[in-house]
């Protein structure tokens, strides 16, 4: 089974950007009114971005997106989604590890099913790059339409 690097990179930016904002969040939380009071959510909105460690989240988070967007663009959805859930897997023994959390015995069982499932996926054939798109038929008609 071999991962495109892609994917690879995908799945620890995610990984990374989430376990980053968590500790962010949980530090800062005391600090933080949860009431919706526009003055509050500015100040709030101001505390969160000066934290590096929330930034860092924020970033890592958006260099998973484009990855991500570069994956759906070469490869076929059923395939890039059900790999990059591996990093549920990742995420879990990350917070188990960096934020003490506990995990429940369901909670790995649910967590091997979808480490079997990424490894089913990933064993299958890679995408190929995806031909252009057919018309559909409602596009078969307007163009008919038009004509």
């Amino acid at each position: 089974m071999r991962l495109h690097p892609l994917v690879l990179a995908s799945v620890a930016t995610n990984s990374m950007g989430n376990i980053l904002l968590t500790m962010a969040m949980k530090r800062l939380s005391p600090s933080l009114d949860t009431s919706f009071q526009a003055r509050r959510f500015v100040e709030m909105g101001l505390t969160v971005a000066t934290d590096p460690t929330f930034m860092s989240g924020v970033a890592l988070l958006a260099t998973f997106f484009v990855i991500f967007l570069t994956l759906l663009s070469k490869m076929d959805l059923s395939y890039v989604l059900p790999v990059t859930s591996v990093g549920y897997i990742i995420t879990a023994m990350l917070a188990a590890i960096l934020l003490g959390e506990k995990i429940s015995g369901p909670r790995w069982a649910g967590i091997a099913c979808i480490a079997l499932g990424v490894y089913l996926v990933a064993r299958s054939e890679q995408a190929v790059p995806s031909p252009a798109p057919r018309k559909t038929d409602l596009q078969a008609v307007e163009s008919e339409l038009s004509a």
